[in-house]
């Protein structure tokens, strides 16, 4: 990563599960935690070594993300929508 601001890892943990009530429709429920922000992505490599085997992320063990990002960094400079042309998005 590079620009202004410090740089840092945020992982996530996933998990997605389906609703198994009898309707035709089925729903698909997610959920995020985040574990943790990080000043390394071998910081956040090593979170998600320490968390892996817990209760509940040991369920989805595939379900953590790293995303990099800056402090003191505004993303949705333009507000929100759904527009395929936001460079924000």
């Amino acid at each position: 990563m590079t620009g202004d601001g410090m740089e840092f890892w945020v992982v996530y943990h996933y998990k997605m599960t389906a609703d198994d009530d009898e309707i035709d429709d089925d729903e698909f429920e997610m959920s995020r935690k985040t574990v943790g922000h990080y000043s390394s992505e071998e910081e956040a490599h090593n979170a998600i070594i320490r968390m892996r085997n817990l209760p509940g992320f040991r369920d989805w063990p595939y379900g953590f993300r790293i995303v990099g990002s800056r402090a003191n960094h505004d993303v949705w400079r333009s507000g929100f929508g759904f527009d395929d042309d936001d460079p924000d998005v």
